[in-house]
């Protein structure tokens, strides 16, 4: 089983496994699934919760100080 997330990326998104899940209609543990790398992208479905997953993640992670400065400085 390949891991499709890191585990950084697993800790940002504890907690919102719920909401995707009831975004899609689906359950939690197959929200989970996804993202541990233990269901395949195989269907729409999987590849939709998939790239919510990715959105998620990238919404969540903090920025650099650096990409903060840059901010600052625009």
């Amino acid at each position: 089983m390949s891991q499709y997330f890191a585990q950084e990326d697993l800790l940002l998104l504890k907690g919102k496994y719920a909401s995707l899940a009831r975004k899609y209609q689906s359950t939690t543990t197959y929200v989970k699934m996804i993202a541990e790398g233990k269901r395949q992208l195989n269907t729409r479905l999987a590849k939709r919760i998939y790239k919510d997953i990715q959105e998620c993640i990238n919404l969540f992670t903090p920025l650099s100080e650096e990409e903060l400065q840059n901010l600052k400085g625009k």
